[in-house]
């Protein structure tokens, strides 16, 4: 058993005190392990699994969208083929050719019609008498093969026939046969069909840059089994990564479009793993650096504090110290070295020296207490005075208040007009905003309000209050939110406070705050809560103008938008403040107007001012279908939202009609970004992408949405409850009207009515917003339970605002309404029977956390 030695002391060393290891570097060295792993465990990921998987998501998204573009290109090829086809079976010449029971001029009409049709290298008008009833005893009439024999057979009985592909002599070929049958000669009917060489179709997908990769025309038998493979019958260009072929089908044919990407468009797309590699390399470094800076500076900033503490030990001097940590071994080595002091100053005889007792005057674990004293047995004062570099940080003291807290919203203030915001509670908030005004240097403010009877009392109110506060006013009047945010922009003057309760029912009213030209958002309207708690204001005596902004909006509209064709729209301003404006407007555009609703009435006599409750559109659907308008158009109360109704009658989502505007603005600014909110559809992203745009996700709110534009640099914005966001040719604040007309001119200048638009786009089944009642103290706990307790593993869960599930074939979502007492719901699917079961889980989870609560789906 070996023995352990004892330390002697040496001479340079005579208390026998040495290190054992350095502790620092140690430490130094874990810290910079724990770091250093973890980060590049995950660059690794990065580069060898997430990126990767990136990758393929990508090449099989532009596949995709290549399939899906030229399966487009070839059914409107065959479309407007079909369609003159179809034109040409039923005009006066055709009809000749039936009526002529001897079929003398057959030929002759053939030739002619023929004509007309450069691209078909054959055409025949074959009577059906000749044939019997679709059958051919004396031959084969000069029909190819028994595929133009079968499609002839088939149009004569009546039956629809689908374009039929085939090769012959070497060519592939596409037949189409359509019936004719004479209007005033009973029984006489033919059939004309008509060829094409398939060169044709190779030309239509030569359109696209064929060195992105191969497309192939591919044609299944209509009993065709799941492993059929189809047969080439057009081709154009080179790809040769099968493994991420896409297919898109083509409605009413028996063919897909195959899309296979070329090599090209495989390096096009591949990851650069440089800036990784670069990124992780500078982030070790600055690990390394940043240790190695600890191993050097820390030991002489301790060494020269010990210094410190040992020169102040015997002297009452006051030691302020960089590491509060050593405050302690200071007062003690003070105390000591003190005591130690009186000791040998004590008279001979006295064996012990009084005590000195260590009496902090506050505690030192607190920062916001820096002093202490030392006191001995007689009181005497030692005079320790340690501070440390730590500042206070005052705690939230919020006193108790009877004052309506649920009025301060997430971007605005709204609630009940007489019981809520009262005078006194208006000029609390409008001495707040301006308080706030001064923080921010604006000095200006401009004010506006919305038709509601409500409106005038609050807004005087507001006035008198802000030129308390030292502001000056400029005073617009009455008129829609949209001229208040876009008057910051046209005048001399970046703030602004518009009095409006928005589409909330005429007993409520609000205010919506626009400082140095951003929308007020949660934590700006939390500033005025804490400033209307403390009633603490600036005071000053300002001034107020008056303002007239209405024309030069019109003017600065009118020199934006041109609308080709004049339209003919129905104006349904709900008796809101839309009606001082938006008829005169859309006149000055040069459409045809029909007003509905457009008298101010702040009692809305005719339906609330909610345009997202279709509800509230019955009576726009009727007179847009019976004046057969192009469209109409209804805006809330203060006009910042609309909402459309197509000549058909049909209610446009703001989903889908944001569709039509990110088609028309990425078209002209490819890889534009496009924000819109968690309620709209899955498919407006998937169409952004196709257009070739980027689709933003935000959380609901008009505040949110302009942050995240601002954030993006988007060019568009919409949500679904119809706010809709112009970045590009415009300033980027929501705006209904403006909206409204960026929809004219792009229905006029492509010549294609909102219903022929709308059928472009790929159609599901959703609902609209569905509201569920609950009290405004309970909307975001509940939901907040929600999300932490509802089991949705079965989707793809986004918590960005409320909790949305996306599945294979549709998607929910509930989420807290953050203006009125609900939580809302939206559902989407590809079929009935999926929207159903989504439904039902949502009423399963949502009943099992919150059983209370009666769900309206």
């Amino acid at each position: 058993m070996l023995k352990r030695d004892r330390k002697v002391p040496d001479a340079a060393n005579p208390q026998g005190i040495s290190a054992s290891g350095n502790a620092l570097q140690r430490i130094v060295g874990l810290a910079l392990a724990v770091v250093l792993i973890p980060v590049l465990l995950g660059f690794a990921y990065l580069l060898m699994v997430r990126e990767p998987a990136l990758q393929v998501v990508q090449i099989e998204r532009v596949a995709a969208a290549y399939a899906d573009q030229q399966a487009i290109n070839v059914k409107q090829l065959f479309t407007r083929l079909g369609a003159r086809l179809h034109g040409a079976a039923n005009s006066p010449l055709a009809h000749s050719a039936v009526g002529d029971d001897a079929g003398n001029n057959v030929a002759l009409i053939e030739q002619t019609m023929l004509d007309y049709f450069p691209e078909v290298i054959s055409l025949r008008i074959l009577p059906i008498g000749d044939m019997g009833t679709a059958s051919f005893e004396d031959g084969n009439q000069g029909l190819r093969n028994h595929i133009e024999i079968d499609l002839v057979r088939r149009a004569s009985e009546g039956e629809r026939t689908l374009p039929e592909s085939y090769q012959f002599e070497g060519r592939w070929m596409t037949s189409l046969a359509y019936l004719v049958s004479h209007p005033r000669v009973a029984d006489s009917r033919a059939v004309i069909i008509a060829t094409v060489d398939n060169q044709l179709v190779v030309d239509e997908l030569q359109a696209l840059d064929t060195s992105q990769g191969l497309s192939a025309l591919k044609q299944y038998h209509s009993s065709a089994r799941e492993d059929d493979q189809g047969i080439d019958v057009a081709t154009a260009g080179n790809g040769s990564a099968r493994e991420y072929t896409q297919y898109a089908a083509i409605p009413d044919t028996n063919w897909k479009l195959a899309f296979t990407p070329s090599q090209q468009l495989l390096d096009g797309l591949a990851v650069n793993a440089i800036p990784i590699l670069g990124l992780s390399v500078l982030f070790l470094l600055a690990a390394i650096a940043s240790a190695a800076i600890v191993l050097v500076f820390f030991p002489r900033t301790l060494l020269s504090e010990i210094n410190h503490v040992i020169t102040a030990a015997d002297r009452k001097t006051s030691l302020e110290l960089k590491i509060p940590e050593l405050v302690s071994i200071a007062k003690q080595l003070r105390r000591a070295t003190l005591r130690s002091l009186r000791q040998s100053n004590a008279p001979a005889g006295v064996a012990d020296a009084p005590e000195v007792t260590f009496t902090p005057t506050s505690d030192l674990t607190n920062p916001m207490f820096q002093s202490t004293s030392i006191l001995d047995d007689d009181g005497e004062t030692l005079d320790l005075d340690i501070a440390t570099t730590s500042e206070p940080e005052p705690a939230e003291k919020r006193e108790k208040t009877d004052l309506p807290l649920h009025i301060f919203r997430a971007y605005d203030i709204r609630g009940n007009a007489k019981k809520e915001l009262t005078d006194e509670m208006v000029a609390k908030i409008g001495g707040a905003i301006g308080t706030l005004a001064k923080e921010q240097d604006q000095q200006a403010i401009i004010v506006a309000c919305d038709g509601r009877a409500s409106s005038p009392r609050i807004k005087a109110g507001l006035i008198k209050a802000l030129m308390e506060s030292g502001r000056d006013i400029i005073d617009i009047g009455t008129v829609p939110t949209p001229l208040l945010y876009f008057a910051t922009r046209h005048l001399d003057c970046k703030s602004g406070v518009m009095v409006t309760g928005s589409h909330n029912p005429a007993e409520d009213n609000g205010f919506k705050i626009v400082l140095q030209e951003k929308t007020l958002a949660a934590g700006g309207i939390r500033k005025i809560l804490d400033l209307v708690l403390s009633g603490e204001f600036c005071s000053g005596s300002g001034r107020t103008i008056r303002e007239d902004i209405v024309q030069a909006y019109i003017n600065e509209v009118f020199g934006d938008i041109a609308i080709a064709i004049p339209l003919k729209i129905v104006i349904d301003a709900g008796n809101g403040v839309t009606g001082l404006v938006a008829p005169q407007l859309f006149e000055e555009l040069g459409c045809e107007v029909v007003p509905l609703y457009c008298e101010i009435d702040g009692r809305f006599p005719n339906h609330p001012p909610d345009t997202s409750n279709e509800n509230n559109l019955s009576d726009l659907v009727a007179r847009v279908k019976a004046e057969s308008a192009d469209f109409g158009v209804a805006f809330d109360g203060d006009g910042d939202r609309l909402a459309i109704v197509s000549s058909s009658g049909e209610i446009v989502r703001s989903d889908v009609l944001l569709m039509i505007y990110a088609q028309d603005v990425v078209s002209r600014n490819p890889g534009a970004d496009v924000v819109f909110d968690v309620k709209c559809s899955r498919n407006l992203s998937q169409l952004i992408t196709r257009f070739g745009g980027r689709p933003v996700l935000s959380k609901t709110g008009h505040a949110y949405m302009k942050e995240k534009m601002l954030e993006t640099g988007a060019l568009l914005g919409g949500e679904f409850s119809g706010h809709m966001f112009f970045g590009e040719r415009w300033y980027g604040f929501d705006d209904g009207m403006y909206a409204a007309g960026r929809l004219a001119e792009i229905l006029s200048t492509h010549g294609a009515s909102l219903d022929e638009t709308l059928a472009e786009f790929p159609a599901s089944i959703s609902t609209p917003e569905i509201l569920i009642p609950i009290s405004e103290a309970d909307k975001f706990p509940v939901m907040e339970k929600i999300i932490n307790n509802a089991d949705f593993s079965s989707g793809k869960v986004n918590t960005l605002d409320g909790i949305r599930v996306d599945y294979r074939d549709g998607w929910g979502l509930v989420r807290a309404s953050n203006t009125t007492a609900a939580l809302t719901a939206r559902f989407e699917a590809s079929s009935d029977e999926a929207l159903a079961v989504i439904k039902q889980e949502f009423r399963a989870q949502i009943g099992l956390v919150e059983p209370g609560l009666e769900l309206d789906f």
